[in-house]
């Protein structure tokens, strides 16, 4: 299968007595070339007046056509079967959403336009979070993960290489996670699948790992996939009644209609449901200027003869590493460019930029080149002569004020809420969303019960969620970036809130290795496991701040994240320079020395933590303590450090913020005392000059 061809070749629906057809239904908004929109009408039964007139208006592949029928076709209508589950979009989260609720036993319809769908190689993924464990597991591409993807080190942050050769004078934050075999950790997991789900993040091709996913999809049984389907219209009942759902055969001109307990709607930018619905509330709460525009391709021929000795790090201990085999991020002023290795010799390079502070370029590309070019480290890597698709987002940001509705219908990827391609969030999120959403279907499909409460809980909590993601990258579109301080400590705070969720990450990966998703293969354990879940698999209410409405966690993180910021930009604005430093955390290794910030002086700093779980004997000579050697087995240290770790980031950065608050208050008040004597001079310099002229 050719890269980018979508889910393989479509098969006869069995739906149908002829196969159906259907518009594309990925990303739109896109700069350079038009693509389709879906003009399907969503409508509660009943309430046909209240249909928005922009989707009946919006226009798409289907206007010139006859009445919505190829070749002019006429339309005739066919009511087929029920279903409990229609998923709209086979994307990397539709596929996934149609093999979660299948495992639970519920009977699934996944709808999609495979054969019309532009070929795309879209954008290289990178792992970060939950992303590993449900993919391996639900998405069943464990196998493909482990054999045809690009295994990354970690994530790898850097300020400071603009119109240089080199990172030597660059402010950089990394995260080593590089427990990929052969590796001491991984030799002694006892269970090496929940290893490789919990820690071994790779880099995939995203087209080829939906041909994967397709292909599990036509072999699950109880998922129906109308592979060429154009939906046409969806119906929403206001109360217990079934939905509707129409779409149109390509072929034969039949319109066909299916009724279901619920609709997912995996439409990725489309947003049918989000747009439909009034849910994008992006539209009336995006108030603060901060808008971005993303602009990437992907190119081949990128082998490792490319990245010379400027990409190496040496670490303290002397060991020495690649930059390029993390997932690279180049700052520069009020924009980020990410560097993603990709396997087959592919590699995606894309720029995100504030559109207040858009670099110049009559185009896109002009645009992304100009960005690219201000950093030299790519001149080898990358040229527009091996590139071998570009893509852009006008608006990368939306989000929906809901997620899973009462009236059964829900919105999950990028159908519902994006931020910013930082930290790799947009697919952890969504699957986090899809494991909740299966919860909620399964219990009312099964059992009749629609826990409201439960529902209520997802869209509280999943909503502070995009928002604290948000407010992690916003600050760092600002000048701010520039400040050394800022640069560690922001993304400190930012590694606290990924990291609070390490015992409840744990646990969902133990119960997704056990269970792979069905929730047939529970014991009593797993489903006392996934109860707790329900209720603490959110960013929001992580264990360390689970006693806090998640709304409250959110405000405290943003203004954190604007307290940093506003200091880091006072002290630009007056001259302050601090000196660079350099952080490199690992799974093992997570407590930066940040109390180096304080007393290092002006010289430039290496505050990379001390390994905690590493044997003393596997160590560099010389560089063992006596904590590595006590007798404590490296399984026992890891519980440990992932326990453990997120109390004492928080300790370590309530101490380095504190700090930076009285240090940066102490060089204002510094500046203050200076100021009268400053003002004194000048008045009298300015009365010498008025009694001259008097005199002249």
């Amino acid at each position: 299968m050719a890269a980018g061809s979508g889910c393989g070749a479509s098969q006869q629906s069995p739906l149908v007595s002829s196969t159906p057809v259907l518009c594309a239904y990925d990303e739109v908004n896109l700069c350079e070339t038009k693509h389709a929109r879906p003009d399907a009408k969503i409508q509660p039964v009943g309430e046909a007046d209240r249909v928005s007139r922009k989707l009946r208006q919006r226009s798409d592949l289907m206007t010139n056509e006859k009445a919505h029928s190829p070749k002019g076709l006429p339309v005739i209508r066919q009511t087929t079967s029920e279903t409990d589950v229609v998923v709209v979009g086979a994307g990397i989260i539709g596929l996934a959403n149609a093999l979660q609720l299948a495992k639970r036993g519920l009977r699934v319809t996944l709808i999609d336009n495979l054969r019309d769908k532009k070929h795309s190689y879209k954008v290289g993924e990178s792992f970060l979070v939950f992303t590993s464990a449900f993919l391996r597991t639900v998405g069943e591409l464990d196998e493909f993960i482990t054999e045809e993807s690009f295994a990354k080190l970690g994530v790898w942050f850097s300020h400071g290489t603009e119109n240089r050769s080199d990172f030597h004078d660059a402010t950089e934050w990394a995260i080593n996670a590089d427990p990929h075999p052969p590796h001491y950790l991984y030799d002694l997991a006892p269970d090496k699948k929940w290893f490789r789900c919990m820690f071994l993040d790779m880099q995939i091709v995203r087209p080829e790992a939906e041909d994967s996913m397709c292909a599990a999809v036509r072999r699950r049984a109880g998922i129906t996939f109308v592979d060429t389907a154009r939906v046409s219209d969806i119906q929403i009942s206001p109360g217990a009644d079934w939905h509707q759902v129409e779409w149109l055969d390509g072929t034969t001109g039949h319109s066909n209609i299916i009724r279901t307990r619920w609709v997912v709607d995996c439409s990725g930018r489309n947003r049918l449901l989000a747009r439909g619905r009034g849910h994008a509330a992006e539209r009336r709460e995006l108030t603060d200027g901060f808008q971005t525009t993303a602009v990437w391709g992907q190119f081949e021929g990128v082998t490792d003869g490319l990245f010379g000795d400027e990409w190496t790090h040496t670490f303290p201990n002397g060991r020495d590493t690649q930059r390029d085999l993390y997932t690279v991020h180049l700052w520069g002023a009020g924009y980020w460019i990410w560097v993603i290795r990709l396997s087959k010799e592919r590699i995606s390079v894309g720029a995100t930029f504030d559109q207040r502070s858009a670099p110049p370029g009559r185009t896109p590309q002009e645009q992304f080149w100009n960005l690219i070019r201000r950093h030299p480290v790519l001149d080898k890597v990358i040229a527009p002569e091996s590139l071998l698709e570009f893509r852009t987002y006008r608006n990368v940001q939306h989000w929906t004020d809901t997620f899973v509705s009462p009236q059964r219908y829900a919105m999950v990827g990028d159908a519902g809420s994006i931020i910013d391609a930082y930290y790799s969030q947009g697919i952890a999120l969504a699957l986090v969303t899809s494991w909740h959403l299966a919860n909620i279907v399964q219990d009312d499909v099964r059992s009749g019960n629609l826990d409201r409460a439960y529902i209520e809980r997802v869209n509280r909590a999943t909503r502070q969620d995009w928002h604290m993601l948000r407010a992690m990258v916003r600050e760092k579109y600002t000048a701010a970036i520039a400040d050394p301080r800022f640069f560690v400590l922001s993304h400190v705070l930012d590694m606290m809130v990924f990291w609070s969720v390490g015992s409840t990450r744990s646990a969902l990966t133990r119960w997704l290795v056990d269970t792979e998703g069905d929730t047939t293969r529970e014991t009593p354990k797993n489903r006392r496991v996934r109860r707790r879940l329900q209720s603490t698999l959110f960013y929001s209410r992580a264990p360390l701040w689970r006693w806090l409405p998640p709304e409250t966690v959110h405000w405290i993180q943003s203004r954190l994240q604007a307290n940093l910021a506003a200091r880091a930009r006072w002290r630009l604005d007056h001259g302050v320079k601090l000196p660079t430093v350099r952080s490199v955390q690992n799974v093992t290794a997570p407590l930066p020395k940040l109390w180096w910030l304080a007393i290092g002086g002006d010289r430039g700093r290496d505050i990379s933590a001390h390994d905690l779980v590493e044997p003393a004997e596997l160590r560099p000579e010389g560089t063992a303590t006596w904590l590595d050697r006590l007798p404590v087995p490296a399984n026992t240290r890891l519980r440990w450090v992932i326990r453990l770790r997120p109390y004492a980031l928080l300790a370590g950065f309530s101490a380095a913020y504190l700090w930076d608050g009285a240090d940066t208050a102490i060089r204002r008040l510094r500046l203050l005392v200076r100021r009268p004597s400053d003002s004194a001079t000048a008045s009298e310099l300015a009365n010498h000059e008025a009694l001259l002229r008097k005199n002249e």
